[in-house]
């Protein structure tokens, strides 16, 4: 498949999983769990909002673009606002989140809940709504499809925190497929590691895997550096994020930056090019 007419858009990421190169299926999360591992909702009480947004540029763009008349879009945002509540006895929250990536444009509505399954564990499912519109030269422009994902965290002890997650296990869209599993360390008080590794289960797992590594250091007690990398070869990309953020009683800021590239051919980055998405978000805690 060649690099100049296939393209996709790629899976949104909040501002702290553009810092973690997109690790943390074990993360006990309030806001990430209505994308990644919805199981982490159930060990949280009261309700938060979120407000997450990044622009995607491209940089050492390739001459052959040129030649392939197949010019990258100046303008591609991202934003996503999510709500979560946990006040009752099943705890999640809904999540309605915008894409406008290379000409493609996305619209996903996901809504996921979760409950303990035993004092350390907890069990979560999340529905998924999308639809996508393509380019008006790719034929038909609107496509809808619907995923489920199904999670769960099990909190091994005061330091350790491990996930598992099971994305589209029904496989209602083709390739979409992922089985994750990760892990949370508290290596020292302020010195965390974070680890995911997953599969495209339907396929070779030799050839279709995915690992993705951070480190999270807390400076002070509000505020948090975070860097980590990532090696997809199932969407054949790879690259690294980093971030900081700072978490106060009531309200959250984040700033991240996530560098990625193609070491594949189904990709619409060219070679030796870089996709760069810079991430900003706020969150409110009520």
């Amino acid at each position: 498949m060649g690099q100049t007419c296939w393209a996709q858009i790629r899976d949104f990421q909040t501002s702290r999983l553009n810092s973690t190169g997109g690790a943390g299926v074990a993360s006990i999360l309030s806001t990430e769990a209505a994308i990644l591992n919805p199981a982490s909702s159930s060990f949280f009480e009261g309700s938060s909002f979120s407000y997450q947004a990044y622009k995607t540029t491209l940089k050492k763009e390739n001459d052959k673009r040129d030649l392939n008349k197949d010019d990258f879009p100046s303008s591609n945002k991202s934003q996503g606002f999510f709500l979560s509540d946990h006040s009752g006895p099943v705890k999640g929250g809904f999540a309605y989140i915008k894409q406008d990536e290379n000409n493609f444009n996305r619209e996903r509505f996901s809504l996921h809940g979760a409950v303990p399954i035993s004092e350390n564990a907890s069990f979560g499912v999340r529905y998924g709504y999308f639809l996508d519109k393509k380019p008006p030269q790719l034929g038909k422009r609107h496509e809808v499809h619907h995923q489920a994902t199904i999670g769960t965290t099990y909190i091994v002890d005061d330091d350790t925190v491990l996930g598992l997650i099971a994305i589209d296990p029904t496989r209602t869209n083709a390739g979409d497929e992922r089985l994750i599993a990760g892990f949370q360390y508290d290596l020292a008080d302020r010195f965390m590691l974070i680890g995911d590794l997953g599969t495209q289960y339907t396929k070779n797992v030799q050839e279709k895997y995915l690992w993705r590594a951070a480190i999270q250091i807390n400076i002070f007690d509000d505020f948090f550096l975070k860097a980590g990398r990532f090696w997809d070869n199932i969407e054949t990309l790879k690259g690294a994020g980093w971030g900081f953020s700072w978490i106060g009683p009531r309200m959250g800021i984040e700033f991240a930056q996530k560098i990625s590239e193609n070491f594949g051919q189904d990709s619409y980055i060219y070679k030796d090019e870089k996709l760069i998405d810079t991430s900003l978000s706020a969150l409110v805690k009520f």
